[in-house]
């Protein structure tokens, strides 16, 4: 599942680089930088902090910012060198000089440097952590990130550990119901823990559910996630399971009928025609 950057940063909105015909302060320039990354305006982002950055009121601040703006942009761009400029800002950080809200910015930027350096389970403790104080409007996406890093932490690891760390994803799933993207997270533990039946229901539900659930504009993108989920692994694996040896294909092409023809029956369109 796709998951994006949790923002926490809060400004208010002014030119680039000059206000009211002068340079702008350090904290003006950290602020606007803020808002800059809010907004997804990475290289207005930077260019504010060009502003901030090395000045002692905001040195931390800043370097925190330019940590977070820096995870953007690899995320956008996959430029590795990104990662390292992160990692370096993040690294000069003296978090004692942050505010409890920068503390769990940091906490966050820290986990996704975790997650890019492959570091699955480490960036899920840090994520779970962040959970226990994260507001609700940003509740969902890290939890997207904490559950990321536990799914691909759990497939890193042997059958019986494999089945462990899933139970843990189910466990945190039944600590969420009222989040969005919820269903999608159930049916990936479910089947983690080889329980293809129920995952398979589960996975159906999520899909019929989503434009109730996750609302008008993100539900197209929940049910192709669900969509892939039950094509790539869940189909296949309960057709492995259920089938006779020589019939696990024959299986395979009846529950992907039979899926096709749930989404047909619970699509809008299909509807309309009638």
């Amino acid at each position: 599942m796709t998951i994006a950057p949790v923002l926490l940063l809060i400004g208010l909105t002014m030119p680039v680089q000059v206000t009211q015909g002068r340079m702008p302060s350090p904290v003006e320039a950290l602020t606007q930088a803020r808002t800059s990354y809010n907004d997804g305006r990475l290289a207005d982002a930077l260019a504010w902090l060009a502003h901030a950055r090395g000045q002692a009121a905001v040195v931390d601040s800043a370097e925190l910012v330019f940590a977070r703006v820096s995870l953007e942009r690899f995320r956008r761009d996959g430029d590795v060198a990104d990662v390292a400029a992160a990692r370096q800002a993040l690294l000069a950080v003296i978090p004692a000089r942050l505010t409890p809200v920068e503390a769990g910015e940091f906490r966050l930027a820290t986990g996704e440097l975790l997650f890019v350096d492959e570091q699955f389970g480490a960036a899920a403790e840090v994520f779970e952590v962040a959970l226990g104080s994260v507001a609700d409007g940003h509740r969902e996406r890290v939890f997207e990130w904490w559950a990321s890093s536990l799914d691909r932490y759990a497939q890193l690891a042997p059958e019986g550990e494999r089945q462990r760390r899933y139970s843990r994803l189910l466990t945190g799933v039944d600590r969420e119901t009222r989040l969005a993207g919820i269903a999608y997270w159930r049916a990936v533990a479910l089947r983690g823990i080889d329980d293809l039946d129920r995952a398979w229901a589960v996975a159906i539900a999520g899909w019929i559910e989503a434009p109730a659930t996750a609302g008008p504009e993100r539900s197209a993108a929940l049910r192709a996630d669900i969509d892939r989920l039950m094509r790539e692994a869940i189909i296949p694996e309960r057709a492995r399971r259920t089938a006779a040896p020589a019939e696990p294909e024959a299986v395979r092409a009846a529950l992907d009928a039979e899926w096709s023809a749930i989404k047909k029956r619970w699509s809008v369109s299909d509807f309309a025609a009638q």
